[in-house]
């Protein structure tokens, strides 16, 4: 299983995550009479065809359709395994006789069970990595494959302090912890947001400004139309771990910052990639970082309010053999983290629909400010040619999984919108 965020505190914290995504969006708010201008007129392409998948690339969709569902079993059970076996009450023994003081005890109770955690997901990590490398998408040796798994173990003993502190709220406030524990969290969750563009990415690759180049202008032309223009673009070098592309938007405030794969830049045209770069755009002044953070934090108000009435119920019916004293003893996190895992399993498709509805609004604002419709058709083609992104996946995929719509719903979108009059575009701030 993932190490899980031991964080009662932070449940879907961090870049507001999970259930981060419960309600929708908002729309763009048009301020200018004038619609904006494309970037440079062009001719026109002739509008991309989308592939059929090979079987080959069929296989592939597949193979993560059947791992992440096993895999999400395999977790689940592992979580199990931990709190019935009473793993909790011995890794909680262990830590009381090596350190003193509820907060180190704490720490070291996290690292250790985080540990467990991380060797116990390893086969699924493992079997994500191989498929991978057999289809020739993994670029990185196994090497640093295992060394990025020790490092987001590490990285996440951050959160170990949330672990004592939810202990210590259950211990002050038996009835209104997971209130309290909420107000600790939405802080939290903010500053985690907004540093883990500058802290915690950089671990794994390397960002630089995007170089000055005809490409550069132009997007830094675009993000000014856009009301922008402070907006960082970057480059990562995420050719070392993969061949696939992608592009996205994260951050807060001054960490906000629009990053472009290395591979997308160099297997595209300028056009594809300054119409993914519009898109991105409309992530960035439609807020949706701050939306999902904050839906994010409303989200955990109604899970750790479900979470205070369910545990203690399961520590009084299991209490024996998990080996806690009490919802407030470090014995009974893997059962919180169980439960927690589950609810979180179980709105992962409200989470989905939230998503794409947001990458539709992202859609229609790129498209409204590039007028690259026919180029932004051809970059979403080359997904399923390169990536082997299924165009037309069964309904209950894209239902559970999807966070983005059908590749096919989407160039469609992206022709049809080709013939409609340019509409006006917000140039609110983000």
């Amino acid at each position: 299983m993932r190490p899980p965020a031991l964080a009662l505190v932070l449940l879907l914290l961090s870049a507001g995550a999970a259930l981060a995504q419960g309600a929708s969006a908002p729309d763009s708010r048009p301020v200018r009479p004038a619609p904006p201008q494309p970037v440079a007129a062009r001719a026109v392409p002739a509008p991309p065809r989308i592939p059929e998948l090979t079987p080959r690339q069929r296989a592939y969709n597949h193979a993560w359709h059947m791992l992440y569902f096993a895999g999400t079993a395999w977790d689940l059970a592992g979580l199990a395994l931990l709190a019935f076996l009473g793993a909790g009450g011995r890794i909680r023994d262990l830590a009381e006789r090596r350190v003193r003081g509820s907060l180190l005890q704490a720490v070291l109770f996290y690292g250790v069970f985080t540990l467990l955690a991380t060797l116990w997901h390893l086969p699924v990590s493992l079997a994500g990595y191989g498929v991978e490398r057999a289809f020739g998408f993994a670029t990185h040796s196994p090497g640093l494959w295992l060394l990025d798994r020790g490092r987001a173990w590490a990285l996440g003993l951050v959160h170990a302090p949330a672990l004592w502190l939810a202990l210590l709220l259950m211990q002050r406030s038996p009835r209104r912890w997971w209130l309290w524990l909420w107000a600790a969290a939405v802080p939290w969750s903010l500053a985690l947001t907004v540093v883990y563009p500058v802290v915690f990415d950089p671990v794994y690759n390397r960002f630089v400004p995007l170089p000055d180049s005809p490409l550069r202008r132009r997007i830094d032309a675009l993000a000014q139309r856009a009301g922008i223009g402070g907006a960082q673009i970057l480059r990562v070098d995420i050719s070392r771990r993969t061949r696939k592309l992608n592009a996205y938007v994260s951050g807060l405030g001054p960490t906000r910052r629009i990053v472009l794969w290395d591979t997308t830049l160099e297997a595209l045209s300028d056009d594809e990639i300054l119409a993914i770069v519009g898109h991105e755009i409309g992530h960035y002044v439609l807020r949706h970082v701050w939306w999902s953070w904050l839906l994010g934090v409303v989200g955990a108000f109604g899970v750790l309010w479900m979470l205070s009435w369910i545990l203690p119920w399961a520590v009084r019916r299991w209490g024996g053999r998990l080996g806690a004293r009490g919802i407030d003893d470090l014995a009974a996190v893997p059962m919180a983290l169980f439960l927690l895992s589950l609810v979180l399993f179980l709105q992962t498709p409200l989470e989905r629909a939230i998503s794409r509805a947001q990458e539709r609004q992202a859609d229609r604002y790129g498209l409204e400010l590039t007028g690259l419709n026919t180029a932004m058709a051809r970059a979403l083609a080359a997904f399923v040619e390169r990536d082997y992104a299924d165009p037309d996946p069964h309904p209950f995929i894209v239902f559970w999984l999807y966070s983005h719509p059908p590749i096919r719903e989407r160039v469609a979108f992206a022709l049809e919108y080709g013939n409609r009059p340019t509409a006006q575009t917000s140039r609110s701030g983000s």
